[in-house]
């Protein structure tokens, strides 16, 4: 699939330079925090506190223009006059010095740590998607009948024998890429091309030239004409990655190509036929989008042929370890690694997480435990701090009830008739997740959940759950 190939960086996601290409992947660990960077095959790589730096280190001990990688046939760290200076290998090395390093070894910048590891070259015959085959083994029945992805693979396979156009729903992470190219494969339409466009990562003029092309002259600087990725899709399908992002403008012209099959490229006055079938997705409520006149509500029933709803990881659990697994074998093949085991106590923490950047979240998980393995088998140390709070939750406990009352002055528990729904039992034991995670504190316990201060609070009360900090 053709990716626009613009550096971008989303909350949560790595920053990527290119498409999948074979080359060196870096880990950076910060304060509670960490991300994985894919470096491109060859060149200079800047790393600092800057802005500007392609590997930008949110650490007040990083300079902004700290150090620089130069990547070919051997890795090289160089400093760049740093305040607080590079180690490598718990050396420090000199201003200008380029030292030398190797896959698995660090690179230490004020509180970060950087972890260099060279990929191998994936086999040709691998699909390049972002969940592996496990995800298309769903629609064989892989997991059972209990598998809610099952009647979604149904509905997927039916909607891509014909020609009407998708809208794929759901929370960032869950996998709607991976779905639309799923529905690509089984359509009439797989022997053409399957391209993508993240409606978010582009200026308003850009999406538009990359949209519809322009002709030589069309504005400054445009020296040649110029295919756009509707003309380029011609015979196959095209993508609208967060279409809910898309300017309003935007979306009239849109319209006016789906409604004639007709594209007009920016600075030409004749229209060219094109024959495209549109998959669109996003992760907000669009019905919301056209009430406030965000989205245009024609556009918005023209891309809703057939909705496919990705419900969140943590409503698949029982997805949860076969995923794990196989991003395990998938990135120890890579790294030319034998597979450690996951150890009971990291599946059951696996398990008890909320996962908010769902598969992608679970993927850079299972990725940083692997890197930082160098144990027989992956412990619960290898997980992110906030798995570990997941799996050991420090829950309150109750007041002790003595005469039909609290001893601390709380009204008494509810009795069975008025406890909470099941529901509210989640919700409960979520929030006691979320405040065990962040030392009692309320409020980044309430924005951890995305819940204003003020409900959280009453859901305290509502719950019974004692305030350390009330008052």
């Amino acid at each position: 699939m053709v990716r626009v190939k613009q550096r971008t960086t989303i909350p949560g996601d790595p920053v990527v330079w290119g498409t999948d290409l074979p080359g060196v992947r870096l880990l950076v660990i910060g304060n509670g925090s960490y991300e994985t960077y894919n470096l491109p095959t060859a060149g200079t790589v800047t790393i600092g506190r800057s802005e500007s730096a392609d590997v930008r280190l949110d650490d007040l001990q990083a300079s902004r223009s700290h150090a620089r990688l130069t990547i070919g046939e051997t890795l090289f760290v160089e400093d760049l006059g740093s305040i607080n200076g590079t180690r490598v290998r718990d050396r420090p090395i000199a201003r200008g010095e380029r030292v030398a390093v190797q896959s698995g070894e660090t690179i230490a910048i004020g509180s970060s740590v950087l972890i260099v590891h060279v990929r191998s070259k994936r086999p040709a015959e691998r699909p390049l998607t972002d969940v592996p085959t496990y995800t298309e083994a769903n629609l064989t029945g892989a997991l059972g009948g209990a598998d809610p992805m099952k009647e979604i693979y149904a509905v997927a396979e039916k909607a891509a024998a014909g020609t009407i156009n998708i809208l794929i729903l759901g929370e960032t992470g869950v996998g709607k890429e991976v779905m639309a190219k799923t529905i690509h494969r089984m359509s009439p339409r797989r022997s053409g091309p399957s391209i993508c466009l993240n409606c978010a990562a582009l200026s308003e003029t850009l999406l538009e030239s990359e949209l519809f092309g322009y002709e030589k002259g069309a504005f400054t600087g445009a020296t040649n004409s110029k295919l756009g990725l509707l003309e380029a899709a011609e015979g196959g399908t095209l993508f609208l990655d967060e279409v809910g992002e898309m300017p309003l403008s935007t979306q009239v012209k849109l319209l006016r190509v789906i409604e004639t099959r007709e594209v007009t490229r920016l600075g030409s006055v004749r229209p060219r036929r094109v024959d495209v079938r549109f998959i669109a997705a996003t992760n907000r409520d669009l019905e919301a989008e056209v009430e406030r006149n965000a989205f245009r509500r024609d556009l918005y029933f023209r891309l809703n042929g057939v909705s496919i709803r990705i419900p969140p990881l943590r409503e698949r659990r029982a997805e949860i370890r076969p995923l794990a697994e196989t991003f395990l074998r998938d990135i120890c093949q890579e790294l030319g690694r034998p597979v450690p085991p996951l150890s009971p106590e990291v599946q059951q923490a696996l398990l008890t997480r909320e996962w908010p950047g769902n598969i992608r979240e679970l993927k850079n998980a299972i990725e940083r435990a692997v890197l930082l393995c160098t144990a027989p088998s992956i412990g619960i140390e290898h997980l992110p701090q906030e798995r570990k709070a997941a799996m050991y939750p420090v829950v309150p406990e109750l007041p002790t009830m003595r005469s039909g009352r609290a001893d601390n002055g709380l009204a008494p528990a509810p009795s069975p008739e008025s406890a909470p729904s099941s529901n509210g039992g989640d919700e409960r034991q979520r929030i006691l997740d979320a405040l065990a995670a962040c030392a009692g504190n309320q409020s980044r316990a309430a924005k951890r959940l995305g819940m204003p201060r003020r409900t959280f609070v009453a859901k305290l009360d509502r719950y019974q759950i004692p305030r350390p900090n009330k008052g």
